[in-house]
């Protein structure tokens, strides 16, 4: 729920909602919306079955598959405008593709036992359920995605053809198929065990928080605590995406979430429409970074590190906090530096919204709870999803009631918002596949270690790039799989710990939403705010460069690894979380270049490479130690003097 209004209670007659591809489309039978409600709701229900009962696990994650042909190519036209005689081609190839599934489990164990020689219809169908599953992924997750998809399963086939370090001998399509189709090294691999039995639940748990009107708590506290400054639009707008992104965890999901409601707030403050839709997105990829809700990736973490989730959960606190702070910072100096106007009108008391609205944190302390003593991801998230249904009965407007209509409609809904996921997971299988039959990743890894002559910080440098690069179009799940097979075995051949590899890579595929020229993020929220997509692009990225200092800041150096808390000393922790803060406010009235008074070129960069030492050498508590920050206290402290004699900026005229 992203207003402030009250939602109207849904009519007996209403048909639980379905995804926009569906609804698009020429009017639907009303049977068939019956019928993919049906089925999309049993695609969530399998996900819990799994959950409480042990299920052996080739058979989950293959009926989950099943459920990912059947539903994503009857749902998803082969395109938005396809005349509707092509659905029945959808619904012969959805029938297909389920065909593939329910062959391998006819005899699994001998299926299995087939995998490095297949029969001739294991090959043809193993053919069929990869050509299916490319062709759900150009109409899921989009062209190029698919692209690289299939670039990656040609490069298994014609590895010989390819010149340099990155050749491989070959392997022919019984080989592909039998690797790809037949064992848990491909479209059955992590990602689609972490879609079946993680992601699933967690999708479903935040949607029904939002059909319990979670969303108006979430607003409404940001409005409560954001204050009466000049920058109180502005850190409104971080605010809430935090507070919003956390369950959602998705960027691009909370910032169109967030967009309608903060831009009339930050339009009346003064932001440009640019302004606006970059801040507001540069908080919506911190919902991705935020615990206990992190989206796929985290889960994902937590399957290759074979850690808790709770132990995941504890490594990104403090940097996601970082990531809050840097942007807190850019904010409040910038709204310092233009004058921008402080709200109009006082909003609600915060004791007020969590006497209405607080039961709603009930479900989220569950969850927290739960975790914290040790219990599965699975067994919390289903305890989470009892409590917000019992405490929806605790708001005092009845449309707010997960009864068992509005409880089915937001199933039905959830499992729409994860059928996406969860064919982008299986298509990452496949890549992911690759990898491990051709040994890419050592390779890249290689080739990173050469470039950056064995040195951390070159390491770290081309890791950047390299994600970066990936990203500029793919979604940050798919990014962050890519480059962790790619860049973490190399992270680890230069002295860095597993689990800073991976934090590391986490954190550079979830930056790359942001990092011109491609963001889909500040894109998207650009379209509600009126503004130039680049120029929003441009704006997010200065809203989060702070940020971009968070992975150096526990990775560059053994005394910053401290800030993700697993293998931490106390005074270890303590420094590095003091040199972290001032490194962001350096980075922070650098970027922004005000201190209550305007500085000077040659101060702004001063401040952003005493930054930059801070995070590859952290200070110490010696003379020689500490010069780098004494330096840039030196800048702050003549800008302070400076701002003294200076009038106090008026506020900007709406």
């Amino acid at each position: 729920m992203t207003t402030t209004q009250e939602a109207p209670a849904p009519a007996e007659a209403e048909v639980p909602a379905l995804p926009q591809a569906v609804i698009d489309t020429p009017v639907q039978p009303r049977t068939r919306s019956r019928l993919l409600s049906v089925l999309l709701a049993a695609f969530v229900l399998w996900s819990l079955y799994g959950a409480v009962v042990p299920v052996e696990t080739y058979l989950f994650r293959m009926v989950h598959m099943a459920f990912i042909f059947g539903l994503a190519l009857a749902v998803f036209p082969v395109k938005n405008d396809a005349p509707r005689w092509t659905r029945w081609i959808d619904g012969a190839l959805a029938l297909l593709g389920v065909a593939t599934i329910a062959w391998a489990l006819w005899d699994l164990d001998a299926f299995i036992r087939r995998s490095t020689l297949p029969d001739p219809p294991d090959f043809w169908l193993g053919v069929v359920a990869i050509v299916l599953l490319v062709e759900i992924s150009r109409r899921v997750v989009g062209l190029t995605f698919t692209l690289v998809l299939v670039g990656f399963v040609a490069y298994v086939v014609f590895g010989n053809l390819v010149p340099g370090p990155l050749w491989h001998k070959g392997y022919d399509l019984d080989r592909l198929v039998g690797h790809t189709y037949m064992t848990l090294e491909g479209m059955f691999g992590v990602p689609l065990s972490v879609s079946v039995s993680f992601v699933t639940l967690f999708v479903v748990y935040g949607t029904l928080m939002d059909a319990a009107g979670a969303g108006h708590l979430w607003l409404e506290m940001s409005l409560a605590i954001m204050g009466r400054g000049p920058s109180s639009a502005g850190r409104g707008a971080v605010i809430t995406t935090a507070l919003l992104g956390g369950p959602q965890g998705s960027g691009v999901a909370t910032t169109m979430s967030v967009t309608p409601v903060m831009w009339p707030i930050l339009k009346r403050a003064g932001y440009t429409p640019e302004m606006a839709a970059g801040l507001i997105a540069a908080g919506g990829i911190g919902a991705v970074l935020s615990p206990p809700l992190m989206g796929a990736g985290a889960f994902l973490i937590m399957q290759f590190l074979g850690v808790s989730f709770w132990d995941v959960v504890v490594m990104v606190t403090v940097p996601t906090l970082l990531y809050y702070l840097g942007t807190f910072l850019v904010v409040e100096l910038e709204a310092r530096k233009h004058g921008f106007s402080p709200p109009t009108s006082p909003p609600r008391r915060f004791r007020d919204v969590m006497r209405t609205r607080g039961h709603h944190l009930i479900s989220l302390l569950v969850l927290v709870a739960l975790l914290a003593m040790g219990r599965s991801p699975e067994d919390s998230a289903i305890w989470a999803i009892l409590a917000t249904i019992l405490t929806s009965f605790l708001s005092r407007d009845r449309s707010e009631w997960l009864v068992p209509r509005r409880l089915w409609n937001a199933t039905v809904e959830g499992a729409a918002a994860m059928l996406p996921v969860a064919a982008l997971l299986a298509a990452a299988g496949v890549i992911v596949g690759t990898f491990s039959l051709t040994g890419l990743g050592l390779k890249i890894s290689g080739l990173i270690m050469s470039l950056s002559g064995g040195t951390l910080l070159g390491a770290l440098f081309f890791s950047m790039v390299a994600s970066f690069v990936i990203g500029l179009s793919l979604p940050i799940t798919a990014t962050y799989i890519m480059t962790v097979v790619m860049v973490a075995p190399a992270l680890v051949k230069v002295g860095l710990p597993s689990h800073v590899a991976h934090l590391l890579a986490f954190y550079f595929a979830v930056l790359s939403e942001v990092s011109p020229p491609v963001g889909l993020s500040p894109s998207a929220a650009a379209a509600v705010t009126g503004g130039r997509p680049f120029g929003a692009m441009m704006q997010a990225w200065k809203y989060s460069v702070p940020a971009f200092l968070v992975p150096f800041l526990f990775s560059a150096s053994p005394e910053g690894a401290n800030l993700l808390i697993v293998g931490a000393t106390a005074s270890g922790f303590v420094l590095a979380c003091i040199n972290s803060a001032v490194a962001l406010f350096f980075l922070s009235a650098g970027v922004v270049g005000w201190l209550g008074a305007p500085l000077r070129v040659v101060e702004r960069a001063l401040l952003v490479v005493v930054a930059c030492v801070m995070v590859a050498d952290p200070f110490e508590l010696t003379v020689l130690g500490l010069l780098p920050m004494l330096a840039g206290a030196a800048v702050v402290a003549r800008a302070v003097v400076q701002a003294r004699k200076l009038p106090s900026p008026q506020p900007r005229s709406t």
